[in-house]
């Protein structure tokens, strides 16, 4: 699968759900990439150079749908990391019954593993 393919997968699974992620990971495998084999280019852009970045999101939803939606963004974080060497760590502020979703996510390129 493709970078572009992936992406759009993703989006079209994730968009309603979690837009900023969505977007996010739009970043990560298009704009960012695997980087490149080229010697001498800017820091990141190395194929074996680490990089990450950050994003955060707040999901309104009922508690079963914040549920359904966490289930959802774990299987497209597998779906991403089978494919490419883009990691995500999700990290979700303690959420307390009836208020929003709080998270934090981590994206991370890693040639040697995580």
């Amino acid at each position: 699968m493709t970078p572009y393919e992936l992406s759009k997968l993703i989006h079209m699974e994730l968009s309603p759900i979690a837009p900023r992620l969505s977007a996010a990971i739009n970043r990560a495998l298009v704009d960012i990439g695997e980087g490149s084999v080229l010697v001498g280019l800017g820091p990141g852009t190395n194929e074996n150079d680490n990089v990450s970045f950050q994003e955060s999101e707040t999901i309104h939803a009922t508690d079963a749908d914040a549920d359904s939606a966490l289930a959802k963004i774990r299987a497209m974080m597998w779906k991403l990391e089978e494919n490419s060497s883009w990691k995500v760590i999700i990290d979700m502020k303690t959420k307390r019954p009836g208020e929003p979703l709080d998270l934090l996510y981590t994206l991370v390129r890693i040639k040697e593993g995580l």
